[in-house]
């Protein structure tokens, strides 16, 4: 007599070399995909990072700019004030101090200073002991002197303390010899810094350069130490604003996180580099979505893999027939 046994193991060890090979096959898929996904990211995530930091470059260029424009335009107005003028030329040097500390509060700069005509320093209201300076030979006070308005950076060595500033002849009229110089100024601190980052949602580290053209941070929204010492490893990076203004990218890792960085610079009223900037911007941020997009799909494969073999596992049994001694055979056409 025959049976039918109904068996799983014959079917499924049949089907499961099939099984390992499409799922090798798709995961070998899955893993030159996720390869190209992420070098494709990479490359988009540098060039967006890119192209925003060039837009927040001309960003902070235009802020500063402003604010050299907004300060020039005032001073120029006052210089044409005779009262004003004279207050800052004919009197004694107190009296020249109070006018200019006045002043200064009046217009929220940081430092005024006054010379005279041969660019020998009257009063200067963040150092009130000093006078009798030569200032003529620094192209800011040497353009006014020649009769032009000049803005630039104005690097105090011993403070390391970098500010933009704006000389004004001071002259009855444009075409008298200049009788001194009027020059305001505003810190380049971690005010302006912040400022600056909440306007254009990057961070910011302004730098000047000693003589020997090595940075030394000034103002800064990140952590000084850390940052200070990646712009000392990128000396030879910055060197390279000296020739022109082109692009120079950095990167740095501060905090754990891998910035990407774009400077530009700082120039004298005669051309020379004093210091610059340096936004940064975070790529981790910047490829936050693809690491959470590669961890959901690996999730899914890994779900996709198991349910496959549960199904597999249950799939319909293979029916197997023997014979059982000793009984009648019931297979059709059996018979004596």
């Amino acid at each position: 007599m025959r049976f039918t046994v109904w068996t799983a193991g014959a079917s499924w060890r049949a089907g499961a070399p099939f099984f390992v090979a499409a799922t090798l096959l798709v995961v070998v898929v899955l893993g030159l995909t996720f390869g190209l996904t992420s070098f494709q990211a990479h490359r988009t995530a540098d060039a967006s990072i890119r192209r925003g930091l060039l837009e927040r470059r001309r960003g902070v260029e235009s802020f500063l700019a402003g604010r050299t424009r907004a300060f020039a335009g005032i001073s120029r107005m006052s210089a044409q004030v005779p009262q004003f003028r004279e207050r800052l030329l004919q009197r004694s040097r107190g009296d020249v101090l109070d006018q200019a500390e006045a002043y200064r509060h009046l217009l929220g700069a940081s430092w005024v200073l006054v010379t005279n005509e041969r660019g020998l320093l009257v009063a200067r209201t963040d150092y009130p002991a000093e006078f009798d300076l030569d200032l003529s030979r620094g192209a800011l006070i040497a353009r006014a002197l020649s009769g032009e308005q000049a803005d630039g950076p104005w690097l105090d060595d011993g403070a390391q303390r970098l500010s933009l500033a704006v000389a004004i002849p001071l002259r009855a009229s444009p075409d008298e010899t200049p009788q001194g110089v009027l020059v305001t100024a505003y810190e380049v601190g971690d005010t302006l810094a912040q400022e600056i980052k909440q306007a254009t949602g990057s961070d910011v580290v302004f730098f000047a350069l000693d003589t020997l053209d090595r940075p030394h941070v000034v103002a800064s929204t990140l952590p000084r130490e850390e940052i200070g010492a990646v712009l000392a490893a990128d000396t030879a990076a910055l060197r390279r604003l000296q020739p022109d203004s082109a692009a120079v990218e950095l990167s740095a890792q501060v905090a754990g996180d891998h910035l990407v960085g774009l400077a530009g610079p700082i120039r004298s009223a005669g051309g020379s580099v004093y210091g610059g900037f340096v936004l940064y911007c975070s790529r981790d941020a910047e490829l936050a979505m693809f690491p959470a997009l590669r961890r959901s799909t690996v999730v899914a494969l890994a779900l996709g893999i198991g349910l496959a073999l549960a199904l597999a596992r249950r799939q319909p049994r293979s029916p197997r027939t023997t014979d059982s001694p000793g009984l009648p055979s019931s297979h059709p056409g059996a018979g004596p």
